[in-house]
């Protein structure tokens, strides 16, 4: 069986150990060379020879973010063995802050694990111990309870909830609680994203309790978003939402029209300026919110089959169709045109990888589906 190494192995001791082991081995075979003792010592780590051994000492050796890195994409992939086995070696892995393995912040596996949709890793971690409240300040102040809704993973949130999971002002807007909302006489300091509260309502008494608490309408956050845009986001659940801060005055872009997928409304805009219809931004939004009605009247009146988001990676509408598993979409953007070659500027991949990849991250069967599609040769990909 072989020794393990210290936990940071220095050449100069492993020089010393060699010399060391010549010693000994003289003692029954004066003819014995270093080269036999290093080799020696090198078996005894488990590696078959000298060289391998000063190699593998010699390597950069990972940080302590890359190691957390690490654990949490066995996490966010699911390899729950691999997760148990690093948790029986190391417990303290359960508790640790570290980057995120796919996007930005620092999180706690906990959340990945409600981010990727992996129920039996998030068991895992708690029964590990994994605080249910978490530890948020280095990831936006979004707790594992605020994921779970944002994500809607009702069983987790459940599960959470039954643990003691933590209801703060944030949590209630959430939940759609105005009873507890009603109860705040004051603003928090810290949002969660650094924007505005009107972003997590749910309820249009929500939003009219914060608005007279002062919440600002107009506040973006971190990532310039607008409450009104972060409400759009919700897709059918925020239309009552996005209407009730119409009606209070807040103005809506053509792309928050075209998350809810109100066809009529960007219609009755085209009418006024045909250049609606064109917009990237506004292409983007229904492809994103697998509005496909609303894509195809896009594309009859002028829509860019190969529009392109403003932020994040510049990925275009292809991309997005893919990493949202939407067959039915990819096909049609394929059909009227769309180039699956064309690469997003930060990753520099394809449509087809990041079906791929949304099918492992995202745990979306319905990835592979358009993976499949995609690999086909072009005279193929009829639907």
């Amino acid at each position: 069986m072989s020794s393990s190494l210290p936990s940071r192995p220095n050449l100069e001791w492993l020089r010393k150990t060699a010399k060391q082991r010549l010693a000994e081995l003289r003692k029954t075979d004066p003819g014995a060379k270093l080269a036999d003792a290093q080799r020696a010592v090198a078996r005894e780590y488990g590696f078959p020879s000298w060289r391998k051994l000063k190699a593998h000492v010699e390597a950069p050796q990972p940080s302590p973010d890359q190691i957390v890195k690490g654990f949490f994409e066995l996490v966010g992939r699911g390899r729950i063995d691999d997760v148990r086995t690093v948790l029986d070696a190391a417990p303290q892995f359960v508790h640790a802050v570290g980057p995120h393995p796919f996007w930005g912040g620092r999180p706690q596996a906990l959340h990945v694990a409600i981010e990727t949709g992996r129920r039996e890793l998030f068991d895992l971690l708690l029964e590990r111990g994994a605080d249910v409240n978490g530890r948020n300040e280095q990831y936006d102040h979004w707790s594992p309870l605020m994921l779970t809704m944002q994500r809607n993973r009702i069983e987790m949130r459940d599960e959470l909830l039954r643990r003691g999971a933590r209801i703060g002002l944030v949590e209630a807007l959430m939940m759609g609680d105005d009873a507890r909302v009603e109860q705040e006489r004051e603003l928090p300091a810290t949002v969660p994203n650094g924007g505005s509260l009107l972003a997590f309502a749910r309820t249009t008494h929500a939003i009219d309790r914060l608005i007279a608490l002062g919440a600002s309408t107009m506040a973006k956050d971190r990532w310039g978003t607008t409450p009104i845009e972060s409400l759009s986001r919700l897709g059918e659940r925020g239309t009552p939402l996005v209407r009730h801060l119409i009606a209070r005055g807040v103005p809506a872009a053509p792309k928050e029209y075209a998350r809810l997928g109100d066809l009529e409304t960007l219609a009755t805009m085209y009418e006024n300026d045909p250049a609606v219809a064109r917009l990237d931004a506004v292409m983007m939004a229904a492809v994103d919110f697998r509005h496909h009605a609303l894509v195809e009247w896009l594309l009859a009146h002028g829509g860019n089959v190969n529009a392109r988001t403003d932020a994040q990676s510049r990925q275009t509408a292809l991309h997005s169709a893919a990493w949202n598993g939407d067959l039915r979409m990819v096909e049609m953007l394929v059909a009227a045109g769309a180039d699956p070659s064309l690469i997003d500027e930060e990753h520099k991949t394809t449509p087809l990888v990041w079906a791929e990849v949304s099918a492992d991250v995202t745990n979306n069967p319905r990835c592979n589906e358009v993976a499949e599609f995609l690999r086909r040769p072009t005279a193929d990909r009829a639907p």
